[in-house]
């Protein structure tokens, strides 16, 4: 998922229905993220690398 701030909402496009969603800056500090068409849920956490290395490094 690729962000795009717009003012005080992010713009991202959803990788399941390809429709476009403007989210306010807030919800994306709660860590989880819903397209308003499909409602499908993202964690963010997912998508950033570093988050991924620590619960990697916990694991081995």
């Amino acid at each position: 998922m690729k962000l795009m701030p717009i003012g005080d909402y992010y713009s991202w496009y959803c990788e399941w229905c390809d429709s476009r969603n403007l989210t306010l800056w807030t919800r994306f500090e709660k860590g989880r993220v819903s397209c308003g068409a499909c409602h499908n849920v993202y964690s963010l956490a997912d998508q950033l690398p570093a988050v991924q290395e620590r619960s990697l490094s916990r694991v081995i």
